[in-house]
Protein backbone atom coordinates (compact mmCIF):
# COMPACT_ATOMS: atom_id res chain seq x y z
CA UNK A 1 0.00 0.00 0.00
CA UNK A 2 1.37 3.29 -1.30
CA UNK A 3 0.57 7.00 -0.13
CA UNK A 4 0.76 7.79 -3.99
CA UNK A 5 1.68 6.39 -7.21
CA UNK A 6 2.18 8.52 -10.60
CA UNK A 7 1.95 5.92 -13.08
CA UNK A 8 2.43 6.34 -17.10
CA UNK A 9 4.98 9.16 -16.71
CA UNK A 10 8.49 9.99 -18.68
CA UNK A 11 10.71 9.12 -16.14
CA UNK A 12 13.66 11.42 -16.36
CA UNK A 13 15.91 10.53 -13.04
CA UNK A 14 18.50 13.56 -13.28
CA UNK A 15 21.61 11.87 -13.79
CA UNK A 16 21.25 13.02 -17.46
CA UNK A 17 20.21 9.09 -18.50
CA UNK A 18 17.76 8.67 -21.30
CA UNK A 19 14.19 8.99 -19.95
CA UNK A 20 12.01 6.06 -19.63
CA UNK A 21 8.65 4.86 -18.87
CA UNK A 22 8.16 3.93 -15.35
CA UNK A 23 5.93 4.24 -11.97
CA UNK A 24 6.34 5.78 -9.28
CA UNK A 25 5.13 4.29 -5.24
CA UNK A 26 5.38 6.94 -2.47
CA UNK A 27 5.32 6.36 1.27
CA UNK A 28 5.89 8.72 3.99
CA UNK A 29 7.80 10.89 1.95
CA UNK A 30 9.99 8.40 0.76
CA UNK A 31 10.04 6.80 -3.06
CA UNK A 32 9.73 3.46 -1.94
CA UNK A 33 9.96 2.16 -5.71
CA UNK A 34 10.00 2.83 -8.97
CA UNK A 35 9.12 0.02 -11.95
CA UNK A 36 7.65 -0.63 -15.40
CA UNK A 37 4.39 -0.81 -14.00
CA UNK A 38 3.60 -0.68 -10.10
CA UNK A 39 -0.04 -2.93 -9.54
CA UNK A 40 -0.37 -2.05 -6.09
CA UNK A 41 -3.45 0.21 -4.05
CA UNK A 42 -2.29 4.16 -3.06
CA UNK A 43 -4.45 6.31 -1.33
CA UNK A 44 -3.92 8.82 -4.60
CA UNK A 45 -2.95 7.72 -8.57
CA UNK A 46 -1.66 10.65 -10.78
CA UNK A 47 -1.86 9.82 -14.32
CA UNK A 48 1.22 11.36 -15.88
CA UNK A 49 0.68 10.07 -19.14
CA UNK A 50 2.11 12.27 -21.88
CA UNK A 51 4.25 13.98 -19.37
CA UNK A 52 7.61 14.06 -17.72
CA UNK A 53 8.14 13.46 -14.07
CA UNK A 54 11.90 14.26 -12.48
CA UNK A 55 13.33 14.94 -9.34
CA UNK A 56 12.22 18.59 -7.83
CA UNK A 57 14.44 21.24 -9.07
CA UNK A 58 16.69 22.54 -6.62
CA UNK A 59 17.61 26.60 -7.54
CA UNK A 60 21.10 26.69 -6.36
CA UNK A 61 20.86 30.41 -6.06
CA UNK A 62 17.75 32.37 -4.30
CA UNK A 63 17.52 35.67 -2.33
CA UNK A 64 14.69 33.87 -0.60
CA UNK A 65 15.51 33.82 3.18
CA UNK A 66 13.43 36.97 4.28
CA UNK A 67 10.58 36.44 1.18
CA UNK A 68 9.77 33.32 2.46
CA UNK A 69 9.26 34.40 6.17
CA UNK A 70 6.54 36.69 4.80
CA UNK A 71 4.96 34.79 1.54
CA UNK A 72 5.54 31.14 2.71
CA UNK A 73 3.47 29.77 -0.48
CA UNK A 74 6.27 30.71 -2.60
CA UNK A 75 3.87 30.27 -5.66
CA UNK A 76 6.84 31.82 -7.66
CA UNK A 77 9.32 29.23 -7.29
CA UNK A 78 6.92 25.96 -6.91
CA UNK A 79 4.75 26.97 -10.09
CA UNK A 80 8.80 26.55 -11.52
CA UNK A 81 9.29 22.95 -10.14
CA UNK A 82 11.25 23.98 -7.24
CA UNK A 83 11.48 21.90 -4.25
CA UNK A 84 14.43 23.38 -2.98
CA UNK A 85 16.25 26.86 -2.24
CA UNK A 86 19.86 27.68 -1.55
CA UNK A 87 19.45 30.45 0.75
CA UNK A 88 21.67 33.63 1.71
CA UNK A 89 23.77 33.87 -1.40
CA UNK A 90 26.12 36.68 -2.36
CA UNK A 91 27.41 37.54 1.44
CA UNK A 92 23.49 38.01 2.71
CA UNK A 93 22.31 35.94 5.14
CA UNK A 94 19.27 36.87 7.98
CA UNK A 95 21.64 36.03 10.70
CA UNK A 96 24.21 35.98 12.83
CA UNK A 97 23.30 39.33 14.34
CA UNK A 98 25.27 40.95 17.01
CA UNK A 99 23.47 43.18 19.58
CA UNK A 100 26.61 45.30 19.58
CA UNK A 101 26.62 45.86 15.86
CA UNK A 102 22.78 45.52 15.54
CA UNK A 103 22.47 48.81 13.10
CA UNK A 104 25.50 47.92 10.86
CA UNK A 105 24.08 44.70 10.19
CA UNK A 106 20.45 45.92 9.40
CA UNK A 107 21.91 48.35 7.10
CA UNK A 108 23.43 45.96 5.36
CA UNK A 109 20.17 44.37 5.03
CA UNK A 110 18.41 46.76 3.64
CA UNK A 111 21.11 47.41 0.84
CA UNK A 112 19.76 44.62 -0.39
CA UNK A 113 16.36 45.58 -1.53
CA UNK A 114 12.93 46.62 0.03
CA UNK A 115 12.01 42.92 0.76
CA UNK A 116 14.40 42.95 4.24
CA UNK A 117 14.29 45.74 6.81
CA UNK A 118 11.81 47.86 5.02
CA UNK A 119 9.39 44.50 5.12
CA UNK A 120 10.20 42.68 8.57
CA UNK A 121 10.00 44.74 11.08
CA UNK A 122 12.85 45.01 13.49
CA UNK A 123 10.57 43.91 16.27
CA UNK A 124 10.44 40.19 15.32
CA UNK A 125 13.70 40.57 13.94
CA UNK A 126 15.31 38.66 16.93
CA UNK A 127 17.36 35.86 15.27
CA UNK A 128 21.15 36.04 17.06
CA UNK A 129 21.88 33.17 14.75
CA UNK A 130 20.48 31.74 11.61
CA UNK A 131 20.33 28.41 12.73
CA UNK A 132 17.26 30.15 14.70
CA UNK A 133 16.15 32.35 11.70
CA UNK A 134 15.83 28.81 9.55
CA UNK A 135 14.14 27.11 12.39
CA UNK A 136 11.84 29.93 13.12
CA UNK A 137 10.90 29.91 8.98
CA UNK A 138 10.23 26.26 9.01
CA UNK A 139 8.07 25.95 12.08
CA UNK A 140 6.04 28.73 10.65
CA UNK A 141 5.59 26.43 7.87
CA UNK A 142 6.95 26.96 3.51
CA UNK A 143 5.88 25.49 1.22
CA UNK A 144 10.06 24.04 -0.10
CA UNK A 145 12.90 22.92 1.23
CA UNK A 146 15.65 25.15 2.12
CA UNK A 147 19.66 25.37 2.47
CA UNK A 148 21.21 27.55 4.51
CA UNK A 149 24.60 29.45 3.63
CA UNK A 150 26.00 32.05 5.79
CA UNK A 151 26.63 35.26 4.19
CA UNK A 152 30.14 36.38 4.94
CA UNK A 153 28.73 40.40 4.22
CA UNK A 154 26.46 39.52 7.51
CA UNK A 155 29.58 37.96 9.27
CA UNK A 156 31.90 41.18 8.49
CA UNK A 157 29.11 43.87 8.95
CA UNK A 158 28.72 42.19 12.71
CA UNK A 159 32.18 42.13 13.61
CA UNK A 160 33.80 45.05 11.64
CA UNK A 161 30.67 47.15 10.25
CA UNK A 162 32.21 48.88 7.22
CA UNK A 163 35.49 49.29 8.34
CA UNK A 164 37.63 49.09 5.02
CA UNK A 165 40.86 47.32 6.24
CA UNK A 166 42.13 44.18 7.06
CA UNK A 167 41.04 42.69 10.01
CA UNK A 168 42.51 42.28 13.39
CA UNK A 169 43.39 38.81 14.90
CA UNK A 170 40.59 38.92 17.45
CA UNK A 171 38.06 40.24 14.79
CA UNK A 172 39.64 37.13 12.20
CA UNK A 173 39.01 34.58 15.23
CA UNK A 174 35.42 35.84 16.05
CA UNK A 175 34.32 36.01 12.48
CA UNK A 176 35.90 32.15 11.96
CA UNK A 177 33.93 30.89 15.39
CA UNK A 178 30.54 32.53 14.47
CA UNK A 179 30.87 30.50 11.02
CA UNK A 180 31.88 27.40 12.80
CA UNK A 181 28.80 27.84 14.97
CA UNK A 182 26.45 27.58 12.08
CA UNK A 183 28.19 24.91 10.40
CA UNK A 184 27.98 22.98 13.22
CA UNK A 185 24.56 23.37 13.01
CA UNK A 186 24.29 22.14 9.59
CA UNK A 187 24.73 24.93 7.44
CA UNK A 188 26.14 24.47 3.98
CA UNK A 189 28.99 27.12 3.78
CA UNK A 190 29.80 30.42 2.77
CA UNK A 191 28.69 32.97 0.73
CA UNK A 192 30.31 36.14 -0.56
CA UNK A 193 29.31 39.34 -2.70
CA UNK A 194 32.60 40.58 -3.56
CA UNK A 195 30.51 43.34 -5.69
CA UNK A 196 29.07 44.79 -2.46
CA UNK A 197 30.38 46.86 0.81
CA UNK A 198 31.22 45.72 3.61
CA UNK A 199 32.00 42.02 1.86
CA UNK A 200 34.61 43.98 -1.37
CA UNK A 201 36.73 45.24 1.47
CA UNK A 202 37.83 41.61 2.04
CA UNK A 203 41.10 40.28 1.21
CA UNK A 204 42.34 36.88 -0.35
CA UNK A 205 43.54 36.15 2.59
CA UNK A 206 40.53 36.62 4.74
CA UNK A 207 38.55 34.88 2.38
CA UNK A 208 40.67 31.70 1.80
CA UNK A 209 41.10 31.57 5.82
CA UNK A 210 36.93 31.49 5.95
CA UNK A 211 36.67 29.16 3.05
CA UNK A 212 39.49 26.90 4.73
CA UNK A 213 36.93 26.63 7.74
CA UNK A 214 34.11 25.76 5.07
CA UNK A 215 36.42 23.35 3.32
CA UNK A 216 37.28 21.60 7.31
CA UNK A 217 33.27 20.86 7.35
CA UNK A 218 32.99 19.42 3.74
CA UNK A 219 30.75 22.63 3.15
CA UNK A 220 30.71 24.88 -0.07
CA UNK A 221 32.17 28.43 -1.01
CA UNK A 222 29.69 30.40 -3.70
CA UNK A 223 31.03 33.20 -4.62
CA UNK A 224 29.07 36.59 -6.64
CA UNK A 225 32.79 37.68 -7.95
CA UNK A 226 34.59 40.98 -7.53
CA UNK A 227 33.25 41.82 -11.49
CA UNK A 228 31.53 40.08 -13.73
CA UNK A 229 32.23 42.49 -16.13
CA UNK A 230 35.20 44.81 -17.00
CA UNK A 231 37.71 43.19 -14.34
CA UNK A 232 35.99 39.85 -15.03
CA UNK A 233 39.31 37.74 -15.58
CA UNK A 234 41.29 39.04 -12.62
CA UNK A 235 37.82 38.53 -10.65
CA UNK A 236 38.02 34.95 -11.76
CA UNK A 237 41.67 34.25 -11.07
CA UNK A 238 40.77 35.97 -7.25
CA UNK A 239 37.81 33.01 -7.01
CA UNK A 240 40.31 30.27 -7.85
CA UNK A 241 43.49 31.27 -6.12
CA UNK A 242 40.64 30.91 -2.79
CA UNK A 243 39.56 27.48 -3.82
CA UNK A 244 43.13 26.76 -4.54
CA UNK A 245 44.92 27.93 -0.99
CA UNK A 246 41.77 26.49 0.97
CA UNK A 247 40.74 23.25 -1.12
CA UNK A 248 37.03 24.50 -0.74
CA UNK A 249 34.62 23.48 -2.67
CA UNK A 250 33.76 26.51 -5.29
CA UNK A 251 30.35 27.40 -6.53
CA UNK A 252 30.99 30.61 -8.85
CA UNK A 253 27.41 32.39 -8.75
CA UNK A 254 25.43 33.31 -11.83
CA UNK A 255 28.43 32.63 -14.10
CA UNK A 256 28.43 35.71 -16.93
CA UNK A 257 30.03 38.06 -19.27
CA UNK A 258 28.35 41.32 -18.00
CA UNK A 259 29.34 44.30 -19.94
CA UNK A 260 29.27 44.63 -23.40
CA UNK A 261 33.18 45.32 -23.72
CA UNK A 262 32.91 41.44 -22.17
CA UNK A 263 30.86 39.97 -24.99
CA UNK A 264 31.96 37.06 -26.59
CA UNK A 265 34.41 35.98 -24.03
CA UNK A 266 31.91 33.24 -22.32
CA UNK A 267 34.19 30.32 -23.93
CA UNK A 268 37.83 31.79 -22.83
CA UNK A 269 35.79 32.10 -19.36
CA UNK A 270 34.54 28.49 -19.64
CA UNK A 271 37.98 27.11 -20.52
CA UNK A 272 39.76 28.93 -17.84
CA UNK A 273 36.99 27.12 -15.16
CA UNK A 274 37.80 24.49 -16.69
CA UNK A 275 41.73 24.31 -17.29
CA UNK A 276 41.81 25.26 -12.87
CA UNK A 277 39.42 21.83 -12.69
CA UNK A 278 41.90 19.83 -14.32
CA UNK A 279 44.48 20.45 -11.62
CA UNK A 280 41.82 18.77 -9.04
CA UNK A 281 40.04 22.35 -7.46
CA UNK A 282 36.56 21.66 -7.51
CA UNK A 283 34.80 24.36 -8.98
CA UNK A 284 31.42 24.65 -10.40
CA UNK A 285 29.01 27.72 -11.37
CA UNK A 286 25.59 28.07 -12.05
CA UNK A 287 23.67 30.79 -14.30
CA UNK A 288 19.99 32.16 -14.90
CA UNK A 289 19.09 32.44 -18.38
CA UNK A 290 18.27 35.81 -18.99
CA UNK A 291 20.60 38.89 -20.44
CA UNK A 292 19.60 41.42 -17.54
CA UNK A 293 20.70 41.26 -13.63
CA UNK A 294 18.95 42.18 -10.89
CA UNK A 295 21.10 43.95 -8.13
CA UNK A 296 20.77 47.03 -5.30
CA UNK A 297 21.16 50.45 -6.61
CA UNK A 298 23.58 51.54 -4.37
CA UNK A 299 25.90 49.12 -6.98
CA UNK A 300 25.23 51.95 -9.27
CA UNK A 301 27.68 54.62 -7.56
CA UNK A 302 31.59 54.88 -7.87
CA UNK A 303 33.24 53.23 -4.98
CA UNK A 304 34.00 55.68 -2.86
CA UNK A 305 30.74 56.97 -2.33
CA UNK A 306 28.85 53.90 -1.55
CA UNK A 307 31.57 51.72 0.26
CA UNK A 308 30.16 53.11 4.07
CA UNK A 309 26.63 52.03 2.99
CA UNK A 310 23.68 53.20 2.55
CA UNK A 311 23.41 56.04 4.94
CA UNK A 312 26.61 57.39 3.95
CA UNK A 313 25.75 57.21 0.32
CA UNK A 314 22.40 58.92 0.89
CA UNK A 315 24.90 61.77 3.41
CA UNK A 316 27.26 62.17 -0.18
CA UNK A 317 24.00 62.83 -2.45
CA UNK A 318 22.87 65.16 0.16
CA UNK A 319 25.97 67.47 0.07
CA UNK A 320 26.75 69.84 -2.84
CA UNK A 321 30.39 69.18 -3.43
CA UNK A 322 30.25 65.37 -3.04
CA UNK A 323 27.28 65.05 -5.44
CA UNK A 324 29.37 67.06 -8.18
CA UNK A 325 32.11 64.50 -7.91
CA UNK A 326 29.70 61.56 -7.94
CA UNK A 327 28.56 63.14 -11.06
CA UNK A 328 31.76 63.27 -12.51
CA UNK A 329 32.76 59.98 -11.61
CA UNK A 330 29.35 58.44 -13.45
CA UNK A 331 30.18 60.46 -16.37
CA UNK A 332 33.88 60.32 -17.09
CA UNK A 333 35.92 57.33 -17.89
CA UNK A 334 37.68 55.79 -15.21
CA UNK A 335 40.21 53.03 -14.44
CA UNK A 336 39.61 52.35 -11.26
CA UNK A 337 36.16 51.27 -10.69
CA UNK A 338 33.62 49.22 -12.60
CA UNK A 339 30.96 51.67 -14.14
CA UNK A 340 27.93 49.64 -14.49
CA UNK A 341 26.52 52.34 -17.46
CA UNK A 342 29.89 51.66 -19.56
CA UNK A 343 28.45 50.85 -22.74
CA UNK A 344 24.83 50.94 -21.73
CA UNK A 345 21.80 54.29 -21.81
CA UNK A 346 19.11 55.06 -19.15
CA UNK A 347 16.79 53.39 -21.41
CA UNK A 348 18.61 49.75 -20.56
CA UNK A 349 18.14 50.17 -16.24
CA UNK A 350 15.08 49.77 -14.84
CA UNK A 351 14.82 50.76 -11.12
CA UNK A 352 12.36 48.60 -9.01
CA UNK A 353 10.86 48.48 -5.15
CA UNK A 354 9.65 52.51 -4.82
CA UNK A 355 7.44 52.80 -1.96
CA UNK A 356 6.65 56.25 -1.24
CA UNK A 357 3.35 57.68 -2.31
CA UNK A 358 4.89 60.39 -5.06
CA UNK A 359 7.52 57.49 -6.46
CA UNK A 360 4.99 54.46 -6.35
CA UNK A 361 3.73 54.96 -10.46
CA UNK A 362 7.19 54.69 -11.57
CA UNK A 363 7.75 51.56 -10.58
CA UNK A 364 8.50 49.23 -13.96
CA UNK A 365 10.08 52.39 -15.77
CA UNK A 366 13.28 52.77 -17.38
CA UNK A 367 15.69 55.68 -15.50
CA UNK A 368 14.98 57.14 -19.05
CA UNK A 369 11.21 56.83 -18.96
CA UNK A 370 11.26 57.83 -14.97
CA UNK A 371 13.04 60.55 -15.40
CA UNK A 372 10.90 62.44 -18.42
CA UNK A 373 7.83 61.68 -15.99
CA UNK A 374 9.81 63.54 -13.58
CA UNK A 375 10.91 66.23 -15.56
CA UNK A 376 14.57 65.78 -15.18
CA UNK A 377 17.90 64.37 -16.53
CA UNK A 378 17.82 61.01 -16.57
CA UNK A 379 21.34 60.69 -13.94
CA UNK A 380 19.45 63.64 -11.73
CA UNK A 381 16.47 61.77 -11.18
CA UNK A 382 18.27 58.82 -10.33
CA UNK A 383 19.98 60.35 -7.59
CA UNK A 384 17.21 61.96 -6.33
CA UNK A 385 14.80 58.85 -6.00
CA UNK A 386 17.84 56.83 -4.04
CA UNK A 387 17.47 59.32 -1.84
CA UNK A 388 14.08 59.95 -1.77
CA UNK A 389 13.70 55.63 -1.54
CA UNK A 390 16.32 55.82 1.43
CA UNK A 391 18.33 53.88 -0.49
CA UNK A 392 15.90 50.69 -1.04
CA UNK A 393 15.81 50.56 -4.43
CA UNK A 394 16.84 47.83 -6.71
CA UNK A 395 17.82 47.85 -10.50
CA UNK A 396 17.58 45.38 -13.63
CA UNK A 397 20.41 46.01 -16.25
CA UNK A 398 19.64 45.20 -19.35
CA UNK A 399 24.04 44.24 -19.89
CA UNK A 400 24.90 40.52 -21.66
CA UNK A 401 24.58 39.18 -24.95
CA UNK A 402 22.87 35.84 -25.53
CA UNK A 403 25.25 34.07 -27.65
CA UNK A 404 27.32 34.41 -24.27
CA UNK A 405 24.39 32.71 -21.81
CA UNK A 406 23.93 29.91 -24.41
CA UNK A 407 28.02 29.01 -24.63
CA UNK A 408 27.74 28.80 -20.66
CA UNK A 409 24.30 26.76 -20.71
CA UNK A 410 25.84 24.29 -23.33
CA UNK A 411 28.29 23.06 -20.48
CA UNK A 412 27.49 20.39 -19.30
CA UNK A 413 28.33 20.50 -16.09
CA UNK A 414 27.10 24.46 -15.38
CA UNK A 415 23.55 24.37 -12.66
CA UNK A 416 20.62 26.98 -12.66
CA UNK A 417 20.19 29.60 -10.41
CA UNK A 418 17.32 32.08 -10.29
CA UNK A 419 19.39 34.77 -8.37
CA UNK A 420 15.38 35.41 -7.14
CA UNK A 421 13.08 35.29 -4.71
CA UNK A 422 10.25 32.79 -3.66
CA UNK A 423 7.48 35.34 -3.95
CA UNK A 424 3.52 35.16 -5.09
CA UNK A 425 1.64 37.28 -7.73
CA UNK A 426 -0.80 38.21 -5.21
CA UNK A 427 1.19 37.97 -1.91
CA UNK A 428 2.95 41.14 0.06
CA UNK A 429 5.45 41.72 -2.92
CA UNK A 430 3.31 41.89 -5.65
CA UNK A 431 3.24 45.59 -5.79
CA UNK A 432 6.51 45.91 -6.76
CA UNK A 433 8.08 45.13 -10.00
CA UNK A 434 10.30 42.16 -9.71
CA UNK A 435 12.91 40.81 -12.54
CA UNK A 436 11.05 38.07 -14.13
CA UNK A 437 13.21 35.59 -13.27
CA UNK A 438 11.21 34.99 -9.84
CA UNK A 439 9.14 33.21 -11.62
CA UNK A 440 10.37 32.06 -15.19
CA UNK A 441 13.63 30.65 -14.67
CA UNK A 442 13.33 27.07 -14.62
CA UNK A 443 10.18 26.43 -17.16
CA UNK A 444 12.56 29.22 -19.34
CA UNK A 445 15.32 26.94 -19.81
CA UNK A 446 13.04 23.59 -20.57
CA UNK A 447 10.89 25.93 -22.84
CA UNK A 448 13.28 28.47 -24.61
CA UNK A 449 16.56 26.55 -24.61
CA UNK A 450 15.47 22.67 -24.76
CA UNK A 451 11.75 22.60 -26.61
CA UNK A 452 12.36 25.99 -29.13
CA UNK A 453 16.24 26.29 -29.15
CA UNK A 454 17.30 22.92 -28.92
CA UNK A 455 20.40 23.86 -27.04
CA UNK A 456 20.31 21.11 -24.38
CA UNK A 457 18.59 17.78 -24.67
CA UNK A 458 15.64 17.82 -21.69
CA UNK A 459 17.82 14.95 -19.59
CA UNK A 460 20.90 17.21 -19.89
CA UNK A 461 18.92 20.08 -18.14
CA UNK A 462 17.19 18.43 -16.18
CA UNK A 463 20.34 16.84 -14.85
CA UNK A 464 21.35 20.76 -14.47
CA UNK A 465 18.40 21.48 -12.24
CA UNK A 466 18.74 18.14 -10.06
CA UNK A 467 21.56 15.95 -10.00
CA UNK A 468 24.31 18.43 -10.22
CA UNK A 469 22.97 20.67 -7.39
CA UNK A 470 22.15 17.25 -5.43
CA UNK A 471 25.80 16.36 -5.46
CA UNK A 472 27.40 19.74 -5.82
CA UNK A 473 25.51 20.19 -1.61
CA UNK A 474 26.20 16.65 -0.93
CA UNK A 475 22.05 16.25 -0.63
CA UNK A 476 22.28 12.36 -0.28
CA UNK A 477 18.32 12.16 -0.64
CA UNK A 478 17.89 14.70 -3.11
CA UNK A 479 18.13 15.57 -7.11
CA UNK A 480 17.65 11.66 -8.40
CA UNK A 481 14.52 9.47 -8.97
CA UNK A 482 15.75 6.31 -6.98
CA UNK A 483 14.02 4.56 -4.46
CA UNK A 484 15.45 5.37 -0.86
CA UNK A 485 15.15 9.00 -2.28
CA UNK A 486 13.11 11.62 -0.62
CA UNK A 487 9.65 12.04 -2.39
CA UNK A 488 10.49 16.20 -4.33
CA UNK A 489 9.21 15.25 -8.07
CA UNK A 490 7.84 17.79 -10.34
CA UNK A 491 5.12 16.46 -13.39
CA UNK A 492 5.03 18.50 -16.60
CA UNK A 493 4.28 18.67 -19.72
CA UNK A 494 7.63 19.03 -22.46
CA UNK A 495 5.56 20.80 -24.98
CA UNK A 496 3.64 22.99 -23.24
CA UNK A 497 6.04 24.01 -20.24
CA UNK A 498 6.84 27.97 -20.70
CA UNK A 499 7.47 31.30 -18.26
CA UNK A 500 5.00 34.02 -18.46
CA UNK A 501 6.65 36.45 -16.65
CA UNK A 502 8.22 39.04 -18.81
CA UNK A 503 10.17 42.50 -17.58
CA UNK A 504 7.02 44.65 -18.01
CA UNK A 505 4.54 42.43 -16.28
CA UNK A 506 7.04 40.13 -13.88
CA UNK A 507 4.22 38.95 -11.57
CA UNK A 508 3.00 36.05 -13.92
CA UNK A 509 3.27 32.14 -13.10
CA UNK A 510 4.71 29.63 -15.16
CA UNK A 511 2.26 27.11 -16.73
CA UNK A 512 2.76 23.71 -18.24
CA UNK A 513 3.51 21.62 -14.62
CA UNK A 514 0.83 19.91 -12.83
CA UNK A 515 2.00 18.69 -10.09
CA UNK A 516 4.61 18.83 -7.73
CA UNK A 517 4.74 17.19 -4.38
CA UNK A 518 7.54 18.20 -1.83
CA UNK A 519 8.39 15.49 0.86
CA UNK A 520 5.72 13.66 -0.67
CA UNK A 521 3.22 16.08 -0.08
CA UNK A 522 1.40 17.62 -3.50
CA UNK A 523 1.73 21.31 -3.30
CA UNK A 524 0.22 21.92 -6.88
CA UNK A 525 -2.15 19.58 -7.85
CA UNK A 526 -3.63 20.01 -11.42
CA UNK A 527 -1.53 23.31 -12.12
CA UNK A 528 -3.22 24.46 -8.79
CA UNK A 529 -1.31 25.56 -5.36
CA UNK A 530 -2.51 23.24 -2.30
CA UNK A 531 -1.74 25.69 0.62
CA UNK A 532 0.61 22.82 1.84
CA UNK A 533 3.72 23.81 3.33
CA UNK A 534 5.87 20.82 4.03
CA UNK A 535 9.15 22.36 3.29
CA UNK A 536 12.35 21.38 5.37
CA UNK A 537 15.32 23.16 6.42
CA UNK A 538 17.92 20.89 5.28
CA UNK A 539 20.99 20.60 6.99
CA UNK A 540 24.73 19.44 5.43
CA UNK A 541 25.29 15.81 4.53
CA UNK A 542 21.37 15.06 4.34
Amino acid sequence: MFDTIIKNGLVIDGTGAPACRADIGIKKGMIIDIAPSLDAEADEIIDAAGSAVTPGFIDMHTHSDFSLYLDPLAESKVFQGVTTEVTGNCGGSPAPVLADRRDDCMEYMASLGPVCVRTIPSSIWNWTTLDAFCDDLHAKGVAVNTVPLVGHSTLRSNVMGYDNRVPAPDEMKKMTRLLEIELEKGAFGLSTGLIYHPGAFATVDELSALAAVVADADGMYSTHMRSEGRFLWPAVEEALAVAARSGVSLEISHLKCESPERWGSAGRLLQQIDEARQTGLRIDFDQYPYTAYNSGMLELFPTWAKENGTRKMIAVLNDPEQRKAVVADMTTPCADWENPMDGLGWDQILLTGYVTAQNRSLNGLSVADMAEKRGQPPLDAALDVFVEEAGGLGMIVFSMHENDLITILKHPDGMIGSDGRAVSPSGPFSASPVHPRFYGTFPRVLGRYVREKQVLSLETAVRKMTGLPARKLGLKRRGLLRAGMAADIVIFDPQTITDNATFEAPHRLASGISHVLVNGQTVIDNGRHTGCLPGRRLRRGE
